[in-house]
């Protein structure tokens, strides 16, 4: 067995441990996604728009200190899918305040495609990456969605469907997005609106 080959491994054995080990929330369904409704919602503002980075080239595990030749990049159904959600943001007037990615090539290229500037944030990178301090990236990324938004504006992260459905109990799929809103009385302080698929992307990218 190469040097690779027990690389994955060992990463397939630790998302095993990841998810057996993760206190996976129960309120694991969004509700059923209602593109119109959550189009308002998002032209009234104050909500965090969490985004799965697009569709990949390849699938497994990458590390972040590995060159971008090595890691998993955005795939050309990737590209298309970013562009679609600049352009409902864009033909919906949508307001967008800070737009925060992991800075894995496929997050950083998927928020800087679609929304023309990115801020890395090295605390999104994924719940299996080699990095220590796993529960500080859980903490900062529910800070991110407890954190209220400016009115009229909303928040972007694009990170990764670990980090996504261990603060949301939403598993998403590449290209889609978690809609929530900062809430100081809900359990978790913030509720849950729905989910945006790249169907449903696509769908308001053509919507008058």
């Amino acid at each position: 067995m190469n040097h690779d080959a027990r690389i994955d491994l060992n990463r397939r054995a630790l998302l095993g441990a990841a998810l057996a080990s993760a206190a996976v929330p129960v309120w694991s369904q969004a509700p059923a996604a209602d593109a119109p409704a959550l189009l308002k919602a998002l032209q009234a503002g104050g909500l965090v728009v969490y985004f799965r980075h697009g569709a990949t080239n390849q699938g497994g595990v990458d590390r972040i200190d590995w060159p971008r030749s090595r890691q998993r990049l955005l795939s050309a159904e990737g590209e298309t899918q970013a562009r679609t959600v600049g352009q409902v943001f864009q033909r919906h007037r949508l307001g967008v305040d800070e737009v925060l990615a992991s800075p894995f090539a496929r997050c950083h290229d998927f928020a800087q495609i679609a929304f023309g500037r990115v801020q890395d944030d090295r605390q999104l990178l994924g719940l299996l990456s080699q990095d220590s301090g796993r529960q500080q990236r859980i903490d900062h990324s529910l800070a991110l969605l407890r954190r209220a938004v400016v009115a009229e504006r909303n928040r972007v992260v694009v990170g990764h469907s670990s980090n996504i459905q261990q603060t949301t109990g939403v598993f998403l799929p590449e290209g889609g997005a978690v809609l929530v809103r900062p809430d100081t009385k809900a359990e978790r302080g913030f509720s849950v609106l729905g989910e945006l698929r790249p169907a449903d992307w696509a769908a308001l990218a053509q919507a008058a």
